[in-house]
């Protein structure tokens, strides 16, 4: 469940090096500095909001999907607290279909309105009273560049020649499970700001998934009531608890 949420979380941890302010240098050593200002910066960012849109590409059956919307996270200011963060999103053309997350930090909350919904999955705490080591934040905002390193295969490769303005990662996975949500992502850098402008990957099915970000800003003003627990959006909705064992799991970029 939730695959769309974890793969928004996925995309702004890996590109979270571009929120550092140095300008990476050329050569072999390019991606060693842009995976140390990533753990260096996300240690200093408070609050993230990004426009973006996902557009899914079915290879079996030619068909293209895209939805729109915004993402936003904020960091606990009190020691102890967990961070917080929410997805919404709207399919093109059809803004009644949907898709709506919220994380208090202690539960997320998943709106389902094909089935009149709120399914709600608790989150598992750490010892530090922070988000655990299983679910999306903490391996946001809590992994270190040589777990990143461990988890995936990243390779810097050169723009075209007449690319000024973006700089490409690569992403491969190492590990089994996540070799089974996907088999290779590229991600896109502004040289500008070094925000991050698209993420695209593709699935173990062959479908296709691209994330684009027309406007991110770190710093966003963004409130702790903004991911209260929702209320339900009417009548004849209903909350579901769903088992922690069916819960969010690790972090892998997939739809």
């Amino acid at each position: 469940m939730c695959r769309k949420w974890l793969a928004l979380c996925a995309i702004v941890m890996i590109g979270g090096v571009v929120l550092a302010q140095q300008q990476p240098t050329q050569g072999p050593d390019k991606l060693d500095q842009l995976l140390a200002n990533w753990e260096k910066a996300m240690t200093s960012v408070q609050s993230l909001l990004a426009y973006c849109t996902r557009t899914t590409t079915d290879k079996v059956f030619q068909t293209t999907e895209v939805f729109e919307g915004t993402a936003k996270f904020l960091k606990s200011a009190q020691a102890g607290q967990s961070s917080r963060a929410s997805l919404e999103m709207k399919k093109k053309n059809r803004p009644d279909i949907y898709e709506k997350f919220i994380c208090t930090g202690t539960f997320l909350y998943e709106f389902a309105p094909q089935d009149k919904v709120i399914r709600i999955h608790e989150l598992p705490p750490s010892k530090s009273g922070q988000m655990g080591d299983d679910n999306f934040l903490s391996f946001l905002f809590g992994m270190k560049a040589a777990e990143a390193r461990k988890r995936y295969k990243l390779t810097y490769v050169a723009p075209p020649p007449d690319d000024k303005w973006y700089s490409y990662v690569k992403i491969e996975p190492i590990e089994a499970a996540d070799k089974a949500d996907f088999s290779e992502a590229q991600l896109v850098l502004s040289n500008s700001n070094y925000l991050p402008r698209r993420l695209w990957f593709r699935q173990s099915n062959g479908n296709e998934v691209t994330w684009d970000f027309p406007k991110l800003i770190s710093g966003a003003d963004i409130r702790a009531t903004e991911f209260a627990q929702p209320a339900l959006p009417a009548a004849d909705w209903r909350y579901v608890r769903v088992p922690r064992d069916a819960g969010p799991r690790v972090v892998r970029p997939n739809n």
